[in-house]
């Protein structure tokens, strides 16, 4: 009986020993970090940053971005380098209807520094610098264009941001291109003005022929007009200019034949006095 008594003490202190050794094995098995684990630097620090990083939220920064994007596809793109897109064809005309000059002057670039000094004292800026930096105003615009349509306030934007990258400002860069006359839409050049007078002539004098007649006044000239996208008072604004031009060319031949003819008179009086001394 007492050996059955030593077996059932003994049994329990056994069971309560294991019980005691589960519980410090537990205690010492502690949960480690993922850098233990799987090692330090186991994420991708890359992807985590570009996560931090967040994308562009407004059309200013979208700007930027492509601008950026230029440069690293283009290298760093100097007012006065040789155009790096090709020469820019002198009769095409941007998205504003502006006419691109053709760029083909070679002159070295400029320095950061000479920019900042440029903008702050445009008078210092050659012509030939002043026309390279237009050129690549849009040069860079033709860029955006091949990505998308934007609205008029989305290319001032578009353009403040690019003048600034070039170191001068949109205001600056206008009054450099009416310099060289390169603001003026082609339809509204002297040239083109006249043929659609011209034009417009033609089809008035085509519908008349035609047996066409004006059921109110004007008809006939507005119906050609809208033909021809302009309205009849710009198309008769245009005549009297015609006009007024011929007239005052006239007066200036005539004023010059006037004085060979006096010339020519004096001369001949001259030399018949010259010949009756004689």
């Amino acid at each position: 009986m007492e050996e059955f008594w030593i077996l059932i003490i003994v049994s329990l202190l056994l069971t309560n020993s294991l019980d005691k050794t589960k519980s410090v094995k537990l205690k010492e098995l502690q949960l480690q970090p993922f850098d233990e684990i799987f090692g330090e630097g186991w994420w991708n620090k890359g992807e985590t940053e570009d996560l931090k990083t967040p994308p562009p939220t407004n059309f200013g920064q979208n700007v930027q971005h492509q601008i950026d994007r230029q440069n690293s596809q283009l290298g760093q793109i100097e007012p006065n380098s040789t155009d790096q897109l090709g020469q820019i064809e002198p009769n095409s005309t941007d998205q504003l209807g502006q006419i691109e000059p053709n760029s083909t002057d070679q002159n070295p670039s400029l320095t950061e520094s000479d920019h900042s000094d440029n903008a702050k004292n445009g008078e210092e800026i050659t012509s030939n610098e002043k026309r390279k930096i237009v050129d690549k105003f849009h040069a860079m615009k033709n860029e955006f264009k091949q990505i998308g349509k934007y609205s008029t306030k989305e290319w001032i934007q578009i353009e403040k941001e690019i003048a600034e990258h070039l170191y001068v400002n949109r205001t600056k860069i206008y009054k450099w291109k009416n310099e060289f006359g390169l603001s003026r839409k082609v339809f509204n050049e002297k040239e083109e003005r006249k043929n659609l007078v011209e034009k417009f002539d033609q089809k008035k004098a085509e519908l008349k022929r035609a047996g066409l007649k004006n059921a109110y006044h004007n008809e006939i000239n507005e119906i050609v007009a809208k033909e021809l996208g302009l309205s009849r008072h710009t198309l008769y604004r245009w005549k009297r200019q015609f006009k007024r031009q011929q007239f005052h060319q006239n007066s200036v031949d005539v004023g010059h034949s006037v004085e060979e003819n006096a010339a020519a008179n004096i001369q001949e009086i001259e030399n018949s006095v010259r010949g009756a001394l004689e």
